[in-house]
């Protein structure tokens, strides 16, 4: 099964800081756009996937929200599903750290 995690923020990574972030930690990789830019996911050099980011929405006083991600979501507006593909997710949530860490944000899992 893939590996759901949320990144919680008050913006959402722009393509140039997912390129960016990744490209350091995996130089050679490609960031790919699907679904009419929903979704980005990150590829390394080998064809690898390596993380899959959606686009994000509003945290709002969701209840459900706050019950869905380990730690709850109090002190960020946004909330931004991430996926490890199959397999070992090591990368994938080195990669998911460091975004949240350009963009201020935290990474949590889905419960």
């Amino acid at each position: 099964m893939p590996t759901e995690l949320v990144l919680l923020c008050d913006e959402d990574p722009s393509p140039e800081v997912l390129d960016e972030v990744a490209e350091r930690m995996f130089p050679g990789g490609a960031l790919f756009a699907l679904g009419a830019r929903s979704v980005y996911q990150w590829v390394d050099v080998s064809g690898r996937p390596v993380l899959s980011v959606f686009t994000g929405r509003a945290v709002g006083t969701s209840v459900d929200a706050d019950r869905a991600v380990v730690g709850g979501t109090a002190g960020f507006s946004r909330w931004v599903d991430m996926t490890v593909p199959y397999g070992d997710a090591t990368d994938g949530w080195a990669l998911a750290r460091a975004v949240a860490q350009a963009v201020g944000g935290k990474v949590a899992p889905r419960r």
